[in-house]
């Protein structure tokens, strides 16, 4: 073979080989491609589906961001949804202590709550009731039962459904459901607590808000007879928001802003109980 004709053989046998190379680089390109195009066409097609589950964690989204930072200052580990509390609360001998009961939201249903830092008193018995962090008044009205041996019907409740952007008039109205729901002797409506908050996903001002129930709470209060308390009074600045270093998220007390709460409620359910 002569030495041209032996370089011609070699030239096409290397273009050859670099269209088998090109021939399979655009093959798996070829393949390739549609997988990702389909990712994206799952992505896009999945994305209402994942907006809605974002809007539902969005519910009590400020709640788990207040549990992340209170975990620094207290014991408030608990899950949002798994702060639930009913049913009686504290041991040891009670005679003759003053029966209240509860209705309330995360206020009342977080670990490190007032409610839980009143429990050793042994001056009271919590004899049952509703509480879970995140809920509307008209939610705990769902859960909560008759407890028919309680002295003070303690209610707590407004705080979801001013940062939901529930008409003040609706949630009165749950008030007075729980009220007539439990059975109590006596009532003591509890005032929201200060809020660092100005915005919700609902586009409410959730500072502004609670100023707004609580007024309209303490009125209701006095149409009925019943006892008002504004435990947060002392951690409120004029405002409306939380004093500077009582509450690790703007929404919720510190443990220990929750026992000077606890100490003021202890008054006000005593107070009721006459």
């Amino acid at each position: 073979m002569s030495t041209t004709r032996r370089r011609a053989l070699l030239a096409s046998t290397v273009s050859a080989a670099c269209l088998v190379a090109v021939g399979s680089f655009v093959v798996v390109s070829t393949h390739t491609a549609p997988v990702v195009s389909s990712t994206r066409a799952v992505a896009v097609a999945g994305a209402p589906a994942r907006v809605e589950h974002a809007d539902a964690r969005a519910d009590t989204r400020t709640d788990v961001h207040a549990d992340t930072r209170a975990d620094v200052h207290s014991d408030a580990r608990v899950p949002v949804r798994e702060q639930v509390v009913s049913g009686p609360l504290g041991s040891g001998d009670r005679s003759g202590a003053i029966t209240f009961a509860y209705a309330g939201d995360s206020i009342t249903a977080r670990p490190d709550s007032w409610l839980h830092a009143l429990e050793p008193d042994t001056r009271f018995h919590a004899v049952g009731g509703y509480a879970h962090s995140g809920y509307r008044a008209d939610q705990v009205l769902a859960e909560i039962g008759p407890v028919h041996d309680a002295d003070v019907l303690v209610v707590e409740l407004g705080t979801n459904d001013v940062n939901q952007a529930v008409p003040t008039a609706t949630t009165i109205a749950n008030v007075d459901a729980v009220v007539r729901r439990v059975g109590a002797e006596h009532v003591l409506v509890v005032a929201g607590p200060p809020s660092d908050w100005t915005t919700s996903r609902w586009g409410a001002d959730r500072r502004t808000g609670q100023v707004v129930l609580s007024r309209a709470l303490e009125r209701d209060a006095a149409e009925h007879g019943w006892s008002y308390t504004d435990p947060f009074a002392a951690f409120r600045q004029h405002d409306g928001a939380w004093v500077r270093g009582t509450s690790p998220d703007g929404i919720h007390g510190t443990a220990s802003t929750n026992v000077g709460v606890a100490r003021a409620m202890a008054t006000a359910i005593t107070e009721a109980s006459r």
